[in-house]
């Protein structure tokens, strides 16, 4: 059974100064870049499903959404942070059925991730043998890549976060449980609107 596709798509982009998931990049904005990636996913037989926590009351982000056919998450406390979301997220597909199996967690600020990164992180899950599989990006080795899976029995790892804390602080806890990818290129969040300009190349 396939993965299910989680995009975290409730934060407030404050540091943006605008709605940072409705800014433009390639004539598109930021949103539908990461939409177009997990419903290509889905209609590939990837992902079984897509499903987005937004804020309650987004009607602009929400109708992206709905228009490609993603089932949407309200978070009404969107100031408890990235964690919470993540928790109402995975709570939702916890409350599917079928539950998926694992779960490939997509932020959705960063419109650039590349498709390449995403197959190999699926591959390397569906061999099987670890519980939360990442990408490792050759141009930012260091840093945390996304998207994340999370085999059904590892999303457990979330309930203790809080605030903005993302799943990098549990897996340091527990890097045994961890399996990284190394991938070509970079996938860098969007927080300013200067970040726009060091994006890479959209996928066509």
């Amino acid at each position: 059974m396939p993965p299910h596709a989680l995009l975290l798509a409730a934060g407030a982009g404050s540091r943006f100064g605008s709605q940072k998931l409705l800014a433009l990049w390639r004539g598109r904005p930021l949103l539908a870049h990461v939409i177009a990636l997990a419903t290509t996913l889905r209609d590939r037989g990837l992902v079984g499903g897509v499903t987005a926590v937004v804020r309650q009351g987004d009607e602009a982000v929400g109708a992206l959404l709905r228009q490609s056919g993603v089932r949407l998450v309200a978070n009404s406390e969107p100031q408890l942070g990235l964690s919470h979301s993540l928790r109402l997220g995975l709570g939702a597909l916890a409350a599917s059925t079928p539950t998926p199996e694992g779960a490939l967690i997509f932020l959705a600020d960063q419109p650039a991730t590349p498709l390449e990164a995403v197959e190999e992180v699926l591959r390397a899950w569906q061999l099987g043998g670890s519980a939360v599989v990442r990408p490792r990006y050759s141009e930012a080795p260091n840093e945390p890549g996304h998207p994340v899976l999370l085999d059904r029995d590892a999303w457990g790892l979330a309930e203790d976060l809080e605030g903005d804390q993302g799943l990098g602080s549990a897996l340091a806890r527990s890097p045994y449980l961890v399996l990284h990818v190394d991938v070509d290129g970079a996938n860098p969040d969007v927080d300013l609107p200067g970040d726009l300009s060091h994006l890479g190349p959209t996928r066509p």
